[in-house]
């Protein structure tokens, strides 16, 4: 587990460390005089902030993290912006290299640009969430009421510095106004302990649904302790909390069982083994096949990859997931794609089982949204004899 830190730790110095420096090349050189070292010393402050930022953030009292994590993560999002565009013209760059021609044009360019999609970004992520209806198709044995039933699916908040008691608030009002029937909460809510971050997450006891919120685990809870965050949504926001289990209410007609897994984090075992995978398993011996007959059965899972798990039980007719922000920031989401195969919407399983992926509702690390959205989910269903793929 140690050399595994190790090393990832000297892999994010590197590629940091080449990055700044590649920045610095491309952008600030042709634009000063070769014996100007004000703009070294900057671009080696911007690198120790990025490096040293996560560690401070974590240590300090939640102002100074926000005032933090704002100054990180924004330039984060900002050099990766200016690194995208860097790329894409390099071949330009070289034909001014092989010409014998200056590039300061070229560079005030790529800031120029790179400051509007800055810009465009953040307004992007911190505007208000955007609400995404999305119909289901379900089995058409299910009662017809199952038709009227309003799902609000929220996920990736990630209540932190740069998301917190305000947004939430904001957050709660809209989701309110949907009127949902039921709430999902899919997991990364959070960024930060419960001691740092108790005061921002309060408000979301406010959110309303008869049949109440239901909430899985993220991977993000498990880098700050899941266990206490598990507790405090149970006991003081009154949320349905799923581990590895089950709950069940009735809507109309229509019976629902929803089953919620931890994040695949908590197969590591503690020297970084992974365990077998007995999560789903759990939860669904919690349910008799009678009660799973008849009954509309979800299941909440961080991780669109673990409909992989779903192929066992083909009675489930919907998993609910988020995790991939959509990629996020453009055009991040060919790595998503790449490690969890599904990235946002909905999408059939070759089981017949329906997967619907929330882009995230707020978002993490910088600010930003560049081709994709803050996602308030709100799902319907729709019987048909077929469902039919996305």
């Amino acid at each position: 587990m140690i050399v595994r830190f190790l090393a990832a730790a000297a892999v994010s110095f590197l590629l940091s460390a080449l990055g700044h420096y590649y920045l610095y090349v491309r952008l600030i050189e042709p634009l000063t005089a070769t014996d100007d070292h004000i703009w070294p010393s900057v671009f080696l402050g911007l690198w120790a902030l990025t490096f040293f930022g996560f560690a401070i953030a974590r240590a300090v009292p939640v102002l100074v993290r926000r005032v933090v994590e704002l100054a990180m993560f924004t330039w984060m999002g900002t050099a990766y912006l200016f690194l995208l565009l860097c790329v894409l013209t390099s071949p330009l760059s070289l034909v001014f290299h092989f010409l014998g021609r200056e590039e300061a044009w070229l560079s005030i360019g790529i800031l120029g640009v790179g400051g509007l999609l800055t810009v465009y970004s953040l307004w992007r992520a911190l505007s208000s969430e955007t609400v995404v209806p999305c119909v289901i198709p379900v089995r058409s044995d299910l009662p017809a009421d199952i038709e009227t039933m309003r799902v609000v699916v929220l996920s990736d908040i990630h209540v932190a510095g740069l998301v917190g008691r305000r947004r939430m608030r904001r957050l709660v009002k809209r989701v309110n106004a949907l009127t949902p029937d039921v709430i999902f909460v899919t997991g990364d809510l959070v960024d930060g302990s419960v001691r740092q971050l108790r005061h921002d997450v309060l408000p979301l006891r406010g959110l309303l649904a008869p049949h109440g919120v239901h909430y899985v685990t993220g991977n993000h809870e498990y880098y700050c302790n899941a266990a206490r965050w598990r507790a405090f949504c149970a006991d003081e926001l009154g949320w349905t909390v799923l581990s590895n289990s089950s709950a069940s209410f009735r809507f109309g007609q229509t019976p629902v069982n929803v089953f919620g897994i931890e994040d695949r984090s908590s197969l590591h075992a503690r020297h970084g083994v992974r365990r077998q995978d007995p999560r789903l398993k759990e939860a669904a011996a919690t349910k008799t096949e009678q009660e799973r007959m008849g009954a509309l059965n979800i299941l909440l899972a961080h991780q669109p990859k673990d409909a992989r798990l779903v192929r066992s039980f083909p009675w489930l007719d919907l998993q609910i997931s988020g995790h991939t922000h959509g990629g996020q920031l453009w055009p991040l989401k060919i790595f998503v794609v790449s490690d969890q195969r599904y990235n946002t919407g909905l999408y059939a399983l070759e089981t017949g089982t329906q997967l619907y992926v929330n882009q995230g509702t707020g978002f993490w690390g910088p600010p930003m949204r560049l081709g994709t959205r803050c996602e308030i989910s709100l799902l319907t269903f729709q019987r048909a004899s077929e469902p039919s793929a996305v």
